[in-house]
């Protein structure tokens, strides 16, 4: 084998570890993730002690998971510095809300990332509206008025002093706070706003749970060029091509010595 196939040959198995040296996880757009997402998130919120009487449903969002994709990007254990600057996170929310998980990306999954949240509700008394420790994760993922939700979760190296981790984030629209008890009480879908109907125990609004797609927005703080599994697969791809292309030519090359493949 001649030393120009070779380098090809090395340079494929560069491309090809750099592609799956990493654990690839769903991108945004992902059906089972979405559906997964929004699953747990409102079974946490059906659930909820004492019962909820005002809880909306919740459905996906594809601007808040471009937020939530940024940002997790940048693969840094704080809160996004972008969520309480007007329209920096979303369209046409003024206010977004996130929840953040780290943690081993053998470990990952929505349910596990989610939970963690919802369990804060030990250290949270609804009838004296009052917290012992950090509320804010369960909060938010019981906020009654937030009805759109965008996650994502990216790989990262070192992230909160955790390596090879799995960095989940979640943003939702509008924003929860601790300003107020997080829903009304009372028997579920009793204060249901007009137009909704019951489903499980939320309410739920046709022209509220529509899906839009935000096909030109972006964050527009977002500078880093994102490479999914669409991207990886091409890359991949690509490399896979020049290779056999290589190849091709070198045995064509062998078998046919007199045979002029200049340009």
């Amino acid at each position: 084998m001649g030393p120009g196939l070779w380098a090809a040959v090395l340079a494929l198995g560069l491309v090809l570890e750099a592609a799956w040296a990493q654990p690839i996880f769903p991108s945004i757009s992902n059906r089972a993730f979405i559906r997964e997402c929004v699953r747990v998130h409102n079974e946490f919120r059906r659930q909820v002690v004492p019962a909820a009487s005002n809880m909306r449903q919740m459905s996906w969002d594809a601007a808040l998971a471009r937020t939530a994709r940024a940002w997790a990007n940048k693969c840094v254990f704080k809160s996004n510095t972008y969520l309480s600057k007007r329209y920096q996170c979303h369209p046409t929310f003024e206010s977004v809300g996130e929840n953040i998980w780290i943690g081993s990306y053998q470990i990952f999954d929505v349910q596990t990332a989610v939970s963690a949240w919802y369990k804060h509700n030990i250290f949270y008394n609804f009838s004296l509206h009052t917290c012992i420790k950090k509320c804010n994760h369960y909060i938010q993922v019981v906020w009654d008025k937030s009805y759109k939700l965008g996650c994502a979760v990216v790989f990262c190296e070192e992230v909160g002093g955790i390596r090879n981790a799995a960095n989940f984030i979640c943003n939702y629209g509008p924003a929860g706070n601790f300003l107020r008890r997080p829903y009304k009480e009372g028997v579920p879908c009793s204060r249901c706003s007009k137009g909704d109907i019951c489903r499980y125990k939320l309410c739920k609004n046709a022209e509220r749970d529509k899906i839009i797609y935000y096909s030109r927005w972006h964050p527009p703080w977002e500078f880093r060029i994102v490479c999914d599994e669409a991207c990886i697969t091409l890359i991949v791809s690509r490399a896979l091509l020049v290779f056999l292309g290589l190849l091709i030519a070198f045995l064509i090359k062998k078998h046919f010595p007199d045979m002029d493949m200049s340009i």
